[in-house]
């Protein structure tokens, strides 16, 4: 598996962006020290694939490239569901995206167009059991809607491929401090995740656990939200600096992988972190 990037060219924070997610507020960002950190970040992850867009287009949410489309498992060339933006200026996004695709000779497919169903990538999709099982979560970007759409096309991609679909379990997020699924859950094994207490019911969490297995899904309970918007990467967990040290120990002890820190905090304050900044290519 490869990893795709998009350099923080055109990156920034408007005044129209407030009210996106929680995390955005007045300070403006650092361009140079957001160049710093990106390059760290790219440097400790083994295969990744960075483009480039021109500074000169208005794509300030680009850089977080897991809002990109999903890459679908199991099938025997690589196809991409593109996305379909909530927010207008995310929507921009789209042209350059399939361009993208089109010069890694990627096949993408369209998500269908609902207002009422949003979907934003591999931000809300986690694979598990080789891809024959997905957890999709909803609440505060996507909707109930857009995974009855995902399941349908799912199904029909599957099935001409003579392949069985995977199974989704679809999940409500009920924090906009979650208001994607990568923020909420890392997942760490074929069945196993780490979730975030506070982003998910006690309904939510017991089918969470029906889904994968008692014993494979871990809850934690800390104030650093962005602890699981990580990436395991080999024998590593690449994730942000730690706000809650403690949750260090707790990472390293559930997935037996080496916690690597970088510190990302000038894309922090448009509310993403190291998982929204990757998409994954199978």
């Amino acid at each position: 598996m490869k990893r795709l990037f998009i350099e923080p060219n055109t990156y920034s924070i408007y005044n129209f962006q407030k009210g996106d997610n929680p995390y955005i507020g007045d300070t403006e960002v650092n361009m140079e020290k957001a160049y710093r950190q990106y390059k760290a970040m790219i440097d400790v992850f083994q295969k990744p694939i960075v483009f480039s867009i021109p500074k000169s287009e208005p794509l300030s949410d680009i850089v977080f490239a897991a809002s990109a489309g999903v890459c679908l498992p199991r099938l025997p060339h690589t196809l991409v569901v593109l996305p379909s933006m909530k927010y207008i200026h995310r929507k921009h996004e789209l042209p350059y995206i399939q361009a993208i695709f089109q010069k890694l000779k990627l096949e993408t497919v369209e998500f269908p167009v609902d207002a009422h169903a949003p979907f934003e990538g591999q931000a809300e999709i986690k694979w598990f059991c080789g891809g024959k099982k997905a957890i999709c979560g909803y609440g505060h970007r996507s909707t109930k809607k857009t995974f009855v759409i995902m399941n349908k096309l799912l199904r029909d991609i599957y099935t001409s491929y003579d392949l069985e679909p995977p199974e989704l379990l679809v999940v409500h997020l009920k924090s906009d401090r979650f208001y994607h699924l990568d923020l909420a859950m890392l997942e760490f094994g074929d069945t196993q995740c780490i979730l975030h207490k506070d982003a998910f019911s006690n309904d939510t969490l017991h089918n969470i656990q029906q889904f994968l297995g008692k014993d494979n899904v871990h809850c934690i309970n800390t104030k650093d939200d962005f602890c699981l918007n990580s990436v395991i990467d080999g024998s590593n967990i690449i994730t942000h600096r730690l706000s809650d040290k403690k949750i260090k120990h707790v990472l390293e002890t559930l997935t037996k992988k080496t916690v690597v820190e970088i510190d990302v905090s000038e894309f922090e304050l448009s509310g993403g972190s190291i998982r929204c900044m990757s998409m994954n290519i199978f």
